[in-house]
């Protein structure tokens, strides 16, 4: 490495920094010694501090790269039309000429689609199956699924609804305690009093599993079960307040004033109030908005690995189709992210794209230096294969 080159580096890494003084006196030293350092001149463009000098700096770009297209996107944000491309040589004007009438063959392009299928289309996806739908569609032609829906606005659960459902399940738990405990002291109770142990037992465990399904409903986000825990708050609090009145003692003593109840129930009170402030902040996770159920990648996710979490998100609400979409834009954006590669293999394959498949496969097979990794795809790669001949 020239030093010039690692004055660039340095730079670059400067600019990245936020270092922008630095940044711009490496730049300024690159320059003059390489006037014709076309990256440098780049990079110097985004240090300068007026318009008229970031102007110079990426018409020295295109004098000497007419084709850099971000210098040309960069003058035409500061409203300046690129300098037209110099005129060929002589030189230049006879090499351009055929010297041989010979018919070449065509290049082959690596990026050229290896398949004529749904995905390299313009179709409407269904965002499950991945079929063509139209905007028409009530259901999905193929799994039958409604097309119109209302989705999340928040697509993770926030931490006061994981932190709720904690809470209720600790107290599903207390209850459980509770209710083998009081169920054991059933055996002592006088023979004359009528009590009927099976029935404590089956109506103690079915508001159990009744308060548990409430649990899990909140869990996943059932609004009505969110509107229900409102209301109960509601009343929790409205009893509290309440009872807190008729408890007060109508003569104190010196030796138990009233006003120590307060102190007394603090423990209760705060636990309510903990209770009652993550339910509120709880709300977001509810909330909808009705989407078109179609197969779509957010454009501004840029860093490929938010593009597989999402990937991944969707897949476990068997949005398959959008998955996909999501780890074909994480694969080109990191080609060599093994993982991100099998399980774009592994959508393909349950989307009934085989041959999609068996060729991502085939990518992850090429770029891992993993033996056990290896070994493990050459037997998915050779289990596809036997798949597509027994499909064909």
């Amino acid at each position: 490495m020239t030093e010039s080159d690692q004055l660039l580096r340095s730079a670059i890494q400067a600019a990245k920094a936020g270092e922008r003084e630095k940044a711009h006196q490496l730049l300024i030293q690159i320059v003059e010694q390489d006037e014709k350092n076309e990256t440098a001149w780049l990079w110097l463009s985004g240090t300068v501090k007026t318009k008229e000098d970031r102007q110079i700096c990426l018409e020295n770009v295109l004098a000497i790269n007419p084709d850099n297209e971000i210098a040309k996107k960069g003058l035409k944000k500061l409203g300046v039309s690129p300098p037209p491309a110099p005129p060929p040589t002589e030189e230049e004007k006879v090499w351009d000429q055929p010297v041989y009438d010979v018919v070449l063959p065509e290049a082959t392009d690596p990026h050229k689609p290896k398949f004529q299928d749904v995905w390299s289309s313009s179709a409407d996806l269904c965002a499950y199956c991945a079929q063509p739908v139209q905007r028409s569609d009530r259901r999905c032609p193929n799994c039958k699924r409604p097309m119109v829906g209302k989705e999340p606005v928040f697509p993770n659960r926030s931490k006061y609804l994981i932190i709720w459902v904690i809470l209720r399940s600790i107290n599903h738990l207390l209850g459980l305690l509770g209710i083998f405990i009081y169920g054991a002291s059933l055996s002592q109770l006088p023979p004359e009093i009528p009590f009927s142990v099976p029935a404590y037992w089956i109506a103690a465990f079915f508001v159990l599993l009744l308060q548990v399904g409430f649990t899990v409903a909140l869990f996943f986000r059932q609004i009505w079960a969110y509107w229900l825990a409102i209301l109960g708050v509601i009343l929790v609090v409205l009893g509290t307040v309440g009872l807190a009145f008729l408890s007060v003692p109508g003569n104190p003593t010196a030796g138990a004033p009233a006003w120590l109840l307060i102190p007394c129930a603090s423990g209760y009170i705060l636990l309510q109030v903990l209770y009652v402030y993550m339910v509120i902040m709880a709300g977001g996770d509810f909330k909808r908005v009705k989407q078109w159920r179609i197969a779509v990648a957010d454009e501004r996710i840029k860093d490929p690995l938010v593009l597989d979490k999402a990937g991944k998100l969707f897949s476990q609400r068997g949005m398959w189709a959008t998955a996909v979409l999501y780890w074909q834009r994480a694969v080109g954006r990191s080609p060599g992210n093994i993982a991100i590669l099998r399980r774009l293999a592994d959508g393909y394959a349950r989307l009934g794209f085989p041959e999609r498949s068996l060729d991502t496969l085939r990518q992850a097979q090429e770029k891992t230096l993993d033996p056990k990794t290896r070994q493990a795809l050459t037997k998915q790669i050779e289990l596809m294969s036997q798949k597509i001949e027994i499909g064909d």
